[in-house]
């Protein structure tokens, strides 16, 4: 165990005094507020987007009975007599599109362009046409769209549980799927970190010194150790530096913080429809209705579970291949289990988290750290997870047993390509 502390000590103080960690510590949180916020730049841009086109409209069929389409922003429509003319005008402007109608009732159409259009767009010009046909043919029959807009009931449903909170879904999704996505993140980019270093020792024949000295199971337990309070390290100096950054664009913008009391006095001040917007859409913003006590534990116990689990298994890898080029085949069935969960939490978890295969997916250790976090938040027992953590440590227990085995013989072999074949021979190895 002293063995195992002194590695873990050094493989802290070596990694966390790097100059690369330092920055990284320190320009994570501002490279990840950059990342979205050029998405959301973008995404603003193309929904800005004002560039028109001219549709024109070839009707011989008289389908539209001499009516245009609703001018719209992206598009101008104008009805031609001659096709092929407007053929030429297309051919010299991207920005001209011809609408040439095929029958009187106007459900068959083709849509020529110099150039593809976007699935968005024509989607868009489909929906126009639609509507316009419909409004059409509402008109004949003496009625209009807002009409039948009229007698669509809107509803206000309040989600709450029988404790009278709210259920707070939309934040509990979000909460859950943010943590497993982290965990998800961490146990890759430090779990490669370890196989690399490994791997890095072996080439470098410094391992040979080391194990002279201690056990290579010792050496191998300190490093993933070790790499994991690094990366505890950096998630809870990110989780600050990102609270301290929101606190002071906060202040600099001159933001106020809304009480519920402030809510109710805005509330009473507009419409009832939009009441009934607003009412929505600060349900997501409803933090009492999370158990954090539960979150912060459940993440604090997955985070490391996973990542003891998966980090014995990069290592054995590192240990047992000789470069970067090798560890491909070995990651991708190591890294397919961690994968899959974060899809089930993607598809299946968010949908229905008490599903039978979430439940499932929850206790198998391969898939439990992400799949268990996005659960979490959803009132999950402290029995499940109590099941689901016993579980996810005892695979840990029995995984560094097997990964040992293949670290004690790989770690000090050279010269020859590692093979699934060799490394099960190791795992059975009983000198």
């Amino acid at each position: 165990m002293k063995n195992i502390l002194l590695i873990l000590k050094h493989e802290y103080i070596t990694r966390v005094s790097k100059k690369s960690f330092i920055i990284m510590t320190l320009l994570g949180p501002l490279l990840i507020a950059a990342f979205y916020g050029v998405i959301f730049l973008i995404s603003f841009s193309q929904l800005s987007k004002t560039e028109s086109r001219t549709v024109l409209v070839y009707d011989p069929y008289q389908s539209l009975n001499n009516a245009l389409p609703a001018t719209k922003k992206a598009y101008k429509f104008a009805f031609i007599s001659d096709s092929i003319d407007a053929k030429k005008e297309v051919a010299d402007d991207e920005n001209i599109l011809l609408l040439r109608i095929n029958n009187f009732k106007g459900d068959s159409m083709d849509l020529i362009g110099k150039k593809s259009l976007s699935i968005t767009d024509r989607q868009e010009l489909k929906e126009l046409l639609s509507n316009h046909y419909f409004n059409s043919r509402l008109s004949q029959k003496g009625l209009s769209a807002s009409m039948i807009d009229s007698m669509h009931q809107k509803i206000y449903m309040k989600d709450q549980l029988l404790s009278g909170q709210n259920s707070g879904t939309e934040l509990k999704s979000g909460i859950g799927y943010i943590g497993a996505f982290i965990i998800y993140l961490f146990i890759f980019m430090y779990g490669v970190m370890i196989m690399r270093g490994v791997t890095e020792e072996k080439n470098n024949r410094i391992v040979e010194i080391i194990v002279s000295a201690v056990k290579p199971f010792e050496l191998m337990m300190g490093k993933i150790l070790g790499v994991a309070m690094v990366g505890l390290t950096q998630f809870l100096a990110w989780i600050i530096l990102s609270g301290v950054f929101v606190t002071v664009l906060t202040v600099a913008i001159g933001a106020e913080q809304i009480n519920a009391h402030d809510v109710q006095q805005i509330s009473q001040n507009i419409p009832k429809q939009e009441a009934g917007n607003m009412s929505e859409v600060m349900e997501l913003f409803q933090f009492q209705s999370l158990n954090l006590t539960k979150i912060v534990v459940g993440f604090v116990v997955f985070f490391f579970g996973g990542f003891l689990l998966y980090s014995s298994l990069f290592a054995a890898i590192g240990s047992a291949v000789d470069s970067d080029t090798e560890t491909q085949q070995f990651m991708f069935p190591v890294s397919m289990p961690l994968i899959l969960g974060l899809v089930i939490a993607q598809i299946a978890v968010i949908k229905d988290p008490n599903s039978s295969l979430a439940v499932w997916c929850s206790m198998i250790p391969l898939t439990s750290p992400v799949v268990m976090m996005v659960r979490l938040p959803f009132d999950v027992s402290w029995a499940e997870i109590a099941l689901s953590a016993t579980i996810l440590f005892a695979s840990f227990i029995l995984v560094v047993w097997l990964a040992g085995k293949i670290y004690r013989i790989g770690i000090l072999s050279y010269g020859q390509k590692a093979s699934y074949k060799q490394i099960f021979k190791w795992l059975f190895n009983k000198s």
